[in-house]
């Protein structure tokens, strides 16, 4: 689904269960100024959300240095700015150097949990906490374009792991540069393989439900990077009933330890594999057909 700018993820999901009528949740929410690509999943699909919450992201963002606020985005109060000039030449050597594996300070207007109650929490009651990081990974970083002089913009491209704050990103840019920096606007382009271009308006949604069915993805389909096995009639009425088989003497052992089980052509869930013991265990198991993600 392509989540607009000015609501929480959470109402593309209440609007999908409304059309749908079954359980309905997304792998990986975005920031209410945020727009792009939401993953929805339905039915038996809800199960899986956690295996795409771990997919890498691509995110678009537009910059604006010299004014940083409270939230380092476009919704916040403004807390600084300067009048100072900044060359191009300068914003791309405070850019570039963020590419790679570092520890990001989680923005205190964030839904992370500090003693069980969520940031943003503390940050409305002015109420202080001590600085939270977590370990990010950018693995590409691109630089769009630049508009220099006083308040300049840039517009960069980056793929970086779940989890990863652009908006702290942007923040730390600007710290660099020394007169700050927020993000005024950002889109969510990527999802592992699954992109935005394909994603479907929840407008259009509300109007005509049968978009839903038409256009969403079987959740073994979805599950592109897990590699599959096809066993027995009779090992997959065991795997049903949660008990583990033997891995096929005849296979090689994966090095994902997840697979995609199948018995006769029709996809019956995920197992995991004890490597030691070549045991592959049901972790997850679906019998309906009503498993798709958006």
């Amino acid at each position: 689904m392509y989540k607009p700018v000015g609501i929480v993820s959470h109402r593309v999901v209440e609007t999908i269960r409304k059309v749908l009528g079954v359980k309905v949740g997304h792998a990986g929410t975005l920031d209410p100024f945020a727009r792009g690509l939401l993953l929805i999943c339905w039915g038996k699909a809800t199960r899986f959300t956690s295996f795409f919450q771990d997919l890498p992201k691509t995110y678009r963002a537009w910059i604006r240095f010299g004014i940083s606020t409270d939230s380092f985005d476009v919704f916040g109060q403004i807390n600084n700015f300067s009048l100072q000039t900044f060359t191009t030449d300068n914003i791309e050597k405070a850019i570039m150097p963020f590419q790679g594996t570092r520890h990001q300070v989680i923005p205190l207007f964030s839904a992370t949990k500090y003693q069980g109650h969520r940031l943003y929490k503390y940050a409305r009651q002015g109420k202080s906490v001590p600085e939270l990081k977590k370990e990010i990974t950018i693995h590409q970083l691109q630089i769009i374009n630049i508009q220099s002089g006083s308040f300049p913009q840039a517009e960069i491209l980056l793929s970086c792991s779940s989890g990863t704050y652009i908006r702290s990103i942007a923040h730390e840019i600007g710290e660099q540069l020394g007169g700050g920096g927020y993000v005024y606007s950002l889109r969510r382009e990527n999802i592992g393989n699954f992109s935005w271009i394909d994603s479907m308006v929840v407008s259009d949604v509300s109007h005509q439900p049968e978009i839903l069915i038409q256009k969403s993805i079987p959740i073994d389909q979805a599950l592109y990077w897990i590699p599959s096995v096809l066993v027995s009639s009779e090992e997959g009425k065991k795997l049903l009933q949660g008990n583990p088989i033997n891995w096929p003497e005849s296979l090689p052992l994966q090095m994902n330890p997840w697979v995609k089980i199948y018995t006769q052509n029709l996809f019956i869930g995920l197992a995991h594999i004890n490597q030691e013991k070549r045991l592959l265990h049901p972790k997850i198991v679906v019998e309906e057909r009503s498993r798709y993600v958006i």
